[in-house]
């Protein structure tokens, strides 16, 4: 049986419920972690699953961030250094990954707090999250904010690339699967992928 919600249903719904739905009923999305540092060199790390690719040449990346109606330690230390890390979450640690999502105070260092290791290579102040395979260093190029309900998208373009050398394919495909990345739905459910396969750059049959 197919079940039927309109607008006025979800808007009615209550508010976890809600954004459980959403966050989920749009397909899997891939769990990163985003690294910075604040203007005192305080490492912050937290979980997002709403990074995006936006184009290779040059290499760009967005995520969204949420309304600024209450301080967002990433942003602000995003707009403070310039700079931020994403990297790729694993079934190896991603219960250590998901405690980042807990609201500790600008002081607190999250990645000892959150049982994680700041790797930093010297390129940029950002830290990198050091159990990671796969890890991007950005700097930061503009933000656009979404009329619609307050959101930033904030894009960065790459710099830095960290990839464990045995993902790497010969056509420059990441075999994510094999390093056992995770994808999220809703608030708080981890996946573990698998290939199913490559297939052929499709034409008109």
């Amino acid at each position: 049986m197919e079940k039927h919600f309109s607008l006025e249903d979800i808007l009615g719904m209550e508010g976890y419920y809600r954004r459980n739905l959403m966050n989920s009923i749009s397909g899997f999305k891939p769990g990163n972690l985003i690294g910075t540092v604040s203007h005192r060199n305080v490492a912050n790390v937290a979980v997002f699953n709403s990074v995006v690719h936006i184009g290779a040449t040059p290499p760009l990346l967005g995520f969204i961030m949420r309304p600024l109606t209450v301080p967002r330690q990433t942003y602000h230390n995003i707009k403070a250094r310039g700079f931020f890390t994403v990297n790729a979450i694993t079934k190896d640690f991603y219960e250590r990954a998901h405690q980042t999502s807990a609201k500790y105070d600008e002081m607190t260092p999250e990645f000892e707090a959150c049982g994680l290791t700041p790797q930093y290579t010297g390129r940029h102040p950002a830290p990198y999250v050091q159990e990671s395979p796969v890890k991007l260093g950005l700097q930061y190029e503009e933000e656009h904010h979404i009329k619609a309900n307050g959101t930033l998208l904030i894009i960065g373009k790459v710099v830095e690339v960290l990839a464990d050398s045995r993902l790497l394919g010969p056509e420059g495909h990441i075999n994510l699967d094999q390093a056992g990345v995770v994808s999220v739905a809703g608030l708080d459910s981890y996946y573990v992928s698998e290939l199913l396969g490559r297939l052929g750059y499709a034409r008109p049959a």
